[in-house]
């Protein structure tokens, strides 16, 4: 009997929650008017992204797992320190993101998050090694967070018509 890897796995559970946020997405009231954006357009449409680029890593990590030469049984990759602090980082800066977004506000808490998501990430990932790539790291962390947080206002503020909090 052959075993999924858990590769596989993984991305058919990705697929079934970019299944499952299509179907929340469409369930939402449709458009005001004929022509406008309704509220569950932009959701749907980066459901539909998300659903597409799946089926295409899902496709080569079917590929790939057919190629490889089976591991002796028994044999695992273990996860290390490293990696599990870096996932728990990325639950706690996600569950500080949703508590801080009421009381500082869209547009702080975003910029909080995104700026402390790449840090933490390079950090647990690849560190940098002298003073002058952490100094263009912490750079690029802030040119990002601010880009990433104003395109991102920009984008459902005016386009949308949205009001954050």
């Amino acid at each position: 009997m052959k075993v999924l890897s858990g590769r596989v796995v993984f991305d058919l559970v990705l697929l079934a929650g970019a299944v499952w946020g299509l179907v929340q997405a469409r369930s939402l009231p449709a458009a005001f008017g004929p022509g406008q954006i309704g509220p569950g357009d932009f959701p749907a449409a980066v459901m539909i992204i998300a659903i597409v680029a799946l089926l295409a890593v899902l496709w080569q990590d079917l590929r790939a797992s057919r190629e490889e030469p089976r591991a002796e049984e028994g044999s695992t990759e273990r996860v290390g320190l490293a990696e599990t602090f870096g996932v728990l980082a990325t639950g706690v800066l996600l569950a500080g993101y949703i508590a801080l977004l009421e009381p500082l506000g869209f547009l702080a808490s975003t910029v909080a998050f995104l700026f402390l998501a790449v840090l933490s990430c390079t950090w647990f990932l690849d560190r940098p090694d002298s003073g002058a790539a952490w100094g263009r790291l912490l750079l690029s962390a802030a040119v990002l967070a601010v880009a990433g947080t104003g395109l991102s206002y920009v984008v459902f503020t005016y386009g949308f018509g949205l009001i954050f909090p």
